[in-house]
């Protein structure tokens, strides 16, 4: 075995371990790691998930069309909302539509946006999708 190999063989090995001891000091870099938040103790709007997409705030039942148009209405008497959670209703559980049409009232107003799903609560934070165009809602006009 020439001595270029050996070191090689070395310094892969080295690699090796060094790699593995600095994954085992800090185990949350694999499991993406918990985030801390600041929970707020009151929330302006608390909407809950019901069937077929649709949302209940205050006890009646929105589309999600009819829960934007309430938005635009707050904004129009610049009572918008700074925090909004999303939590399961009684008979239905958040599903991939209530998440986008949350997230797209969360882009077009402006607001911090919490889910709370099977006991969890998360910060949903939309990011707009660079291939479409700005909603009329989200410009500040």
């Amino acid at each position: 075995m020439t001595a270029r190999t050996l070191t090689t063989r070395l310094l892969g090995v080295s690699m090796l371990a060094l790699m593995l001891a600095l994954s085992g000091c800090y185990g949350r870099v694999r499991g993406g790691g918990e985030t801390t938040v600041n929970v707020p103790t009151h929330y302006d709007i608390v909407l809950e998930a019901a069937k077929d997409g649709q949302f209940v705030l205050d006890g009646a039942t929105l589309s999600p069309e009819d829960l934007a148009g309430h938005f635009r209405y707050l904004k129009d008497q610049k009572q918008l909302p700074k925090s909004v959670l999303l939590k399961d209703g009684p008979d239905s559980k958040i599903k991939n539509g209530h998440l986008e049409n949350f997230a797209s009232l969360q882009l077009s107003f402006h607001f911090t946006g919490y889910v709370e799903h099977k006991g969890k609560l998360q910060v949903l934070s939309a990011v707009q999708d660079k291939s479409e165009p700005a909603s009329a809602d989200s410009s500040d006009q």
